[in-house]
């Protein structure tokens, strides 16, 4: 089952990196057709922009499992444990406000897109389509933040609960010397 749950886990990660193929591929393609033969394509930006959402969603989750978003660790390594598992908590809880935020409107804007049936100007590519990672990645993110937040936590009990062993274990060599 283990197996099964990981690659579960990393479908979106599969999408964006097929879709970063496809998207050097085409691009690549494109330039060849428009500057050497001489015959642009006419739908490669709507299929570029497409493809561009994709990767950026789908590829948001897994960014959160590798901890690969930017972040300031000045301030947060400044607090003893204690105080660092208040700002992450913190963090957590605005990072999910926003994420919330986001796949809320998303999701409406996705059902407007769908109800005035409004697509793309050439390929007529349903522009609700398009959107749709936004709001799923927006969920796969919020779960892998909290996972990521639990770990970390984690950690800095073990870190807490190494030092105090350390600080014991001192203690006692320096009572026997």
């Amino acid at each position: 089952m283990k197996g099964k749950n990981n690659i579960f886990k990393q479908i979106d990660t599969m999408i964006s990196v097929v879709a970063l193929i496809v998207l050097i591929c085409i691009t690549f393609i494109g330039v060849v057709f428009r500057y050497v033969l001489g015959t642009p394509f006419s739908w490669l930006e709507e299929v570029q922009l497409a493809l561009i959402i994709w990767i950026v969603f789908c590829g948001g989750r897994y960014a959160f499992e590798t901890n690969s978003h930017v972040a300031i660790d000045m301030i947060y390594d400044m607090f003893p444990n204690k105080g660092k598992k208040v700002l992450l908590m913190i963090i957590a809880v605005v990072v999910t406000v926003v994420l919330a935020f986001v796949c809320f409107y998303s999701i409406d804007y996705i059902k407007i897109m769908f109800q005035y049936s409004i697509s793309t100007s050439i390929l007529s590519i349903p522009c609700g389509v398009l959107y749709i990672p936004i709001p799923v990645s927006c969920i796969l993110m919020m779960i892998q933040y909290w996972i990521n937040t639990k770990q970390e936590l984690k950690d800095l009990d073990k870190n807490t609960m190494d030092k105090n062993i350390n600080k014991n274990t001192n203690k006692n060599i320096k009572e026997e010397v």
